[in-house]
């Protein structure tokens, strides 16, 4: 138990032995509670909230981000974009809904539709100008869906997390000494898929480029070439020494960075979008390391089993970090200003 001066938390512990059971006991308590699921999302699919999965190819989900087409205005093409990404969320939300479809295929419905909104909160960042009244309603309805979304994920996470570190140690957590496989991940509720759909409404209305917002390219490039700066201080400091929240949060940065350089690749030279893959693999790294310090502080040390994959799950973490400050500092060698020149040539050029 872990006590400060204003809050006493409780420390859950998890043994390997004991993870499989916990995990099927919540299982079957979710099962009685999702037979409504079907009902609760005809009723999303006509208020318009949810697609119809049935129109979905599932392999097309991911295809649907669009980039920035430079030869047209930012406002208009900036539309375009934004469409885009909020149809492909609510897809992959359908996808995760959708109890006829595997579990591993739901469960891959939730990632694509985190990824749509961390993807959305890039592009806040890149075309608030474009949005000034809406722009912190914009904020608070993509966090929210993200966090109706987050418990799923995480669970998915530490789970696949936990099975990697018993393997390493000739211990599969999945199987069974009858060689049967388990089911360690569970399925979203209905609950939070409503709640996920609700937040992104407002967060898509809150983001409307009308005709007359203020948004052009001039503006655009700016705000990029700020996160741009914002990014590579954060790679260029000293690392040694940052905590946990200092270290998610440039995570954040890096990955909102590599989000908006896919959106406007057609206005950045080949060679500068080609450091957007060290800049893609640091935020990994560094989601990595944050997934692998939550499994150690969650894993049972009064055992010589646990506390072996405590140790383990730290060293990984260790070599993660250093892996990320290593990419971060190879992706963002071209300075801001840079950058911005590059970028406003080649827009006049479209």
């Amino acid at each position: 138990m872990n006590q400060n001066s204003k809050i006493i938390r409780e420390t859950k512990t998890l043994l390997p032995r004991e993870a499989l059971k916990a995990a099927d006991r919540i299982r079957k308590s979710r099962e009685a509670s999702s037979q409504s699921l079907s009902a609760d999302s005809q009723a999303l699919r006509e208020r318009n909230l949810l697609p119809d999965i049935n129109s979905i190819a599932t392999d097309a989900i991911d295809q649907s981000v669009l980039r920035f087409d430079c030869s047209q205005p930012a406002r208009v093409t900036a539309r375009a974009v934004l469409a885009a990404e909020f149809l492909s969320v609510r897809k992959g939300i359908a996808l995760a809904s959708n109890e006829s479809q595997p579990l591993i295929e739901r469960l891959a419905g939730v990632h694509r539709s985190r990824r749509g909104l961390k993807r959305l909160q890039a592009l806040r960042d890149l075309l608030q100008p474009g949005f000034p009244q809406g722009r912190n309603l914009a904020r608070t309805g993509i966090r929210r869906a993200k966090a109706s979304l987050a418990e799923t994920r995480q669970r998915d996470a530490l789970a696949s997390l936990l099975e990697e570190l018993c393997a390493l140690r000739g211990q599969p957590l999945t199987t069974a000494s009858d060689g049967a496989t388990h089911v360690t991940h569970l399925a979203p509720s209905s609950k939070c898929i409503e709640e996920a759909l609700e937040s992104i409404a407002i967060a898509q209305r809150s983001m409307r480029l009308y005709s007359g917002s203020p948004l052009d390219w001039y503006e655009v490039t700016a705000q990029f070439s700020k996160a741009w700066q914002n990014a590579r201080g954060l790679a260029h400091r000293a690392w040694l020494g940052l905590g946990e929240k200092e270290l998610h949060e440039t995570r954040k940065k890096f990955q909102r960075l590599a989000d908006q350089m896919a959106a406007l690749g057609g206005c950045i030279g080949r060679k500068e979008y080609s450091s957007r893959d060290r800049l893609r693999s640091a935020a990994e790294n560094l989601g990595r390391a944050r997934d692998l310090a939550l499994l150690a502080d969650k894993i049972e040390g009064t055992t010589a089993e646990g506390r072996a994959l405590a140790k383990r799950a730290l060293a990984l973490r260790a070599k993660a970090i250093r892996s990320a400050r290593k990419q971060s500092r190879c992706a963002l060698t071209t300075t801001a200003a840079e950058m911005l020149q590059m970028m406003n040539q080649r827009i006049k050029q479209s």
